[in-house]
């Protein structure tokens, strides 16, 4: 049972590094806007900030088609062990890079070279970790496996906001805000120490023995094309939800809302917070009741709440703004938390990482990755500031409709 949980703790945290690192860029969105791009105005600059952050999503696919390949082929370890030094990296050569100021243009091109690396290694890695606690726990708590590896995420973007909050205050100098992307590299050095006591999944470890063929890429997608469009859709219905509702809500709160900017920074690690706690516990109730039952009252709660941070907005009344905002990060924790699950069910042990890893990624790269520049475009070009809360319920009900089609297709087997 020690090992067992030296095992799980390892690929935890690798994903608790891995959102650590990913997350920087987006809670230091502000400050990398005023170093990378000193001379645009403040939703202008933001825009390239998130542009920047979208092509890390590009890069995703290509990282998952070659991660996904070795754990599906050689093994689940192989490629959690390469990936999160990977991560670190890129993440590390923010931290050291000049800005604007001391090399021009030359800095945001080498910005979008750490991104597009960060997004490539990171889409071998979350999946991998997923997938590696699931099938170590089994069918019992397999929702709680599922919303668990998602919930520590949740622990990387907590420490990540919380080095960004402490290290772009009053109390360091300016240059300090490339801490936290410098301690990367030991985080990492950490993640791979502790993974030396991981072992290959059950599952793989069976199909090894059983001898069980692999499909091609080619013949893979052609006999699972239909299961890999549903899973990107989920991929990218919940990944807007996260995007808006988690990280970019810092962000446009106080654009939307002035009263809010004093108070931002503390509440925004409130809601990574709030979110986190939702997910386990969202993955223990679909164990015992079900999934359908816990997504649909996510749904439910979802559109009630983006409903109330609308009507909050429009006439600026800063409390409601902040319970709205709170039930949004409660409302959305399950289908974040729960998606995995229900996608490793649609996959035999041999095609598992490749139909996850794609299906996230490219929903990722589509949808997720993309939201906040699409709401901030739609905010500056259409001046409709509400852009992001409608975007969040709409990702919502196609997560649900996807969830529902998953569910039926498992029963019918």
């Amino acid at each position: 049972m020690r090992k067992e949980k030296k095992k799980i703790i390892g690929a935890f945290l690798g994903t608790v590094v891995e959102y650590y690192d990913y997350s920087l860029y987006g809670f230091s969105a502000s400050i990398i806007a005023l170093k990378f791009f000193p001379e645009l105005e403040k939703i202008q600059s933001l825009m390239y900030v998130f542009g920047i952050y979208a092509i890390s999503y590009i890069s995703k696919p290509l990282g998952s088609l070659i991660f996904s390949f070795i754990g599906d082929f050689y093994g689940r370890l192989i490629s959690l062990r390469i990936t999160i030094i990977g991560i670190a990296i890129p993440t590390f050569t923010i931290g050291i890079l000049p800005d604007f100021n001391s090399i021009g243009v030359t800095a945001a091109y080498i910005l979008i070279i750490c991104r597009f690396m960060q997004g490539f290694f990171v889409g071998g890695e979350y999946d991998g970790a997923a997938i590696y606690v699931i099938e170590h726990l089994g069918k019992k708590y397999h929702y709680t496996a599922s919303a668990i590896t998602r919930a520590s995420g949740v622990i990387g973007l907590l420490l990540g906001i919380a080095v960004t909050n402490l290290f772009n205050s009053s109390l360091f100098p300016n240059w300090a805000w490339r801490v936290p992307f410098i301690l990367s590299l030991p985080l990492a050095f950490l993640t791979i120490y502790c993974r030396k006591f991981l072992t290959e999944t059950p599952d793989f470890s069976n199909s090894i023995q059983q001898k069980i063929e692999i499909n091609r890429l080619a013949s893979f997608i052609k006999h699972n094309s239909l299961t890999l469009l549903l899973a990107i859709l989920l991929a990218g219905g919940f990944g807007v939800t996260y995007q808006l509702s988690i990280i970019f809500m810092r962000q446009y709160l106080p654009i939307v809302m002035p009263a809010t900017s004093t108070i931002i920074t503390s509440f925004s690690i409130f809601i990574v917070f709030i979110f986190g706690v939702s997910m386990p516990i969202a993955g223990f109730l679909a164990d015992k009741i079900g999934e359908m039952i816990v997504v649909k009252i996510s749904l439910l709660l979802t559109l009630t709440a983006s409903g109330l941070l609308g009507i909050a907005i429009y006439y600026q009344l800063m409390n409601l703004a902040l319970i709205s905002t709170i039930i949004l990060a409660i409302s959305v924790a399950p289908f974040n938390a729960l998606a995995h699950g229900i996608i490793i069910k649609a996959f035999s042990v041999n095609e598992r990482y490749r139909g996850i890893s794609l299906g996230h990624t490219i929903g990722s790269m589509l949808m997720s990755g993309t939201a906040a520049y699409i709401s901030l475009y739609f905010m500056k070009e259409y001046k409709i500031m509400l852009f992001p809360i409608i975007y969040i319920a709409l990702s919502a009900i196609i997560a649900f409709f996807v969830i529902y089609k998953f569910s039926e297709k498992h029963r019918s087997h």
